[in-house]
């Protein structure tokens, strides 16, 4: 296939049974050996960077707008060069966040390599700075803590994305600060916790002092966030220069100043969290420990969903049945490739209400919170426990962002005829017309060991004319089934 090899960590652990096989988003994100432009039409380019640009496209058939990071391989014929485009899809393929870009699929052709990706409308976080001039606090904490909430998720999941910076941050829609996505993973890592890295990488503006002198680790990020909310309170950096050598020399100082008048009415506890991050790691705050701070506390309280959209997820929630991991794959496809972001965002709103303590994924505490409210303790606690047994698919004992679109999206819609015609292609990879055994085990299985059986299950549960495999019509049957 060429460039692209994962470099993703394999399951070795043996699945005998098709309750414990795990259905992940990631298995949707593959590589399409079709010719890129038969797939997409290009359209302006909305950004460059070191070994290509970023281009508007449109998919021919779904008429759907993503935006495509397009490399040129002249461009980047190192081995390095390659396998930091090996990392980025393994990274972004990875991750499932309200508040990080997603990955569609990637194409390779002999001249350029391709990932086609969530297209926003709104433009950078820079392009809003220039022109509002700076943010009040409330504003200015609401972005922090989507930042913060997309940040201590990385972290947590051993990421560290190094080159922080309003250029990219994206906002979904002109104007709107209360959805944005934290994009361009092509100098990201994985970093083991406890462990260090080298290499100084980054924008001189929000590189933190320790990436230019030595070793480091995610702290880095928390402090590119300490100048993001600088420059988003003041509208001008902390650590200015005529060249980047000259900002590199003040970083490596770290002074700072709160003086002038864009600071006089600035709160103490804005400028205590600042504080908290421009700082040396040792004394810099995580990202869990910045999303309790006072200032975010006092100033991020998300603008609640309606009413009528908590009980719609809460009512979803209680009313999902995964009794079948074929059905379940089909809805994991759906919610990530085909359902818009217009069509997710009161459910993503919901999601981000129940998830109090912003890690990006809803922890059983967190679903009590909600149903105690409406129920008794134990009834609650019963409901809770069967929710997490039926809609965490992949077994890590939280409800993540796709596992709570798939129990709370209005199904029946998203499982239109055409939406299930393309899942049907994703699965029918010869384009036979059946789903065999053995295209079901190459998307679904992850890496992890399985028995032939295991496969066999599954399609026997779904093959009515007993032919081995899944026609379409069988394919409809099950997914439509006790909808």
């Amino acid at each position: 296939m060429g460039c692209y090899q994962s470099k993703s960590k394999s399951d070795n652990s043996k699945i005998v049974t098709v309750k414990d096989l795990k259905v992940q988003k990631s298995a949707f994100v593959q590589h399409n050996p079709n010719p890129f432009q038969e797939i997409y039409s290009i359209g302006r380019s909305i950004g460059t960077g070191a070994f290509g640009e970023v281009r508007r496209v449109v998919h021919r058939h779904a008429n759907a707008t993503r935006a495509a990071k397009i490399f040129r391989k002249d461009l980047a014929k190192t081995e390095e060069a390659k396998q930091k485009l090996n990392l980025e899809i393994d990274i972004l393929k990875s991750l499932d966040h309200p508040n990080i870009i997603r990955i569609y699929e990637f194409f390779e052709d002999p001249k350029r390599f391709y990932i086609v990706m969530e297209h926003c409308n709104g433009g950078e976080l820079f392009e809003e700075i220039l022109k509002r001039q700076s943010f009040g606090e409330v504003h200015a904490a609401q972005i922090v803590q989507q930042i913060l909430s997309a940040v201590a998720y990385l972290h947590d999941r051993g990421i560290v994305h190094r080159d922080l910076k309003p250029e990219n941050i994206l906002l979904e829609e002109r104007g709107d600060i209360l959805n944005i996505k934290l994009i361009d993973f092509g100098t990201a890592v994985f970093l083991e916790k406890n462990k260090t890295i080298r290499g100084a990488l980054g924008t001189a503006y929000y590189i933190a002092p320790e990436v230019l002198t030595g070793y480091y680790n995610e702290k880095c990020d928390m402090w590119s966030i300490g100048v993001i909310i600088y420059i988003l309170l003041s509208g001008v950096p902390p650590f200015d220069g005529k060249t980047d050598d000259d900002i590199i020399e003040k970083v490596k100082k770290g002074n700072y100043s709160f003086a002038g008048a864009a600071w006089r009415n600035i709160s103490r506890e804005a400028k205590d969290l600042i504080s908290s991050l421009l700082c040396p790691p040792a004394n810099r705050l995580t990202a869990p420990a910045a999303l309790l701070h006072p200032w975010i506390a006092a100033n991020a309280s998300r603008s609640l969903p309606s009413v009528q959209v908590m009980q719609s997820a809460l009512s979803n929630l209680k009313g999902f049945h995964n009794n079948n991991k074929l059905r379940d794959a089909v809805q994991t496809f759906i919610a990530t490739q085909c359902i818009s972001q217009q069509d997710t965002k009161d459910m993503r709103e919901a999601f981000r209400a129940m998830d109090t303590n912003g890690d990006g994924k809803l922890s059983k505490e967190e679903l009590l919170a909600q149903y105690v409210r409406t129920m008794g303790p134990e009834m609650a606690e019963v409901e809770v426990n069967r929710i997490m047994a039926e809609a965490d698919s992949d077994n890590n004992g939280f409800i993540d962002y796709t596992e709570f679109l798939k129990a709370t999206l209005d199904l029946k819609t998203a499982m239109s005829a055409e939406n299930l015609k393309v899942a049907f292609d994703v699965f029918d990879k010869d384009g036979s017309g059946k789903i065999s055994t053995l295209e079901l085990k190459r998307i679904l299985e992850g890496g992890a060991q399985t028995e032939k059986s295991l496969w066999n299950m599954i399609v026997n549960e779904v093959d009515l004319n007993g032919d081995g495999e899944i026609d379409f019509s069988e394919f409809q049957n099950i997914i439509l089934s006790k909808l």
